[in-house]
């Protein structure tokens, strides 16, 4: 897994999430962008998938302690659903 923290959000979908730290789920690259820039989907906590780019975020080493167990209800990538811890 891979976790970020929104630091300088540019743009109106990642601007909710300022400060806040997510799971990366997914990437994009110039290739698949309408303005050439790359970036990262992003779950956060409220299971919303937000886009960002490489200059709003900065990489997290762990995931928040409230994190480590996996988030309730949420799908493995197995598809099976996660229980609360």
């Amino acid at each position: 897994m891979h976790w970020i923290r929104v630091t300088r959000p540019r743009y109106e979908q990642s601007r909710r999430y300022d400060g806040q730290v997510g799971e990366v789920v997914g990437a994009w690259g110039p290739e698949n962008s309408a303005h050439g820039r790359r970036g990262y989907l992003v779950e956060f906590p409220d299971r919303e998938i937000v886009g960002v780019t490489e200059d709003e975020i900065e990489a997290v080493d762990e995931p928040p302690e409230h994190w480590a167990a996996g988030w309730p209800g949420r799908l493995r990538p197995t598809g099976e659903r996660r229980e609360a811890a």
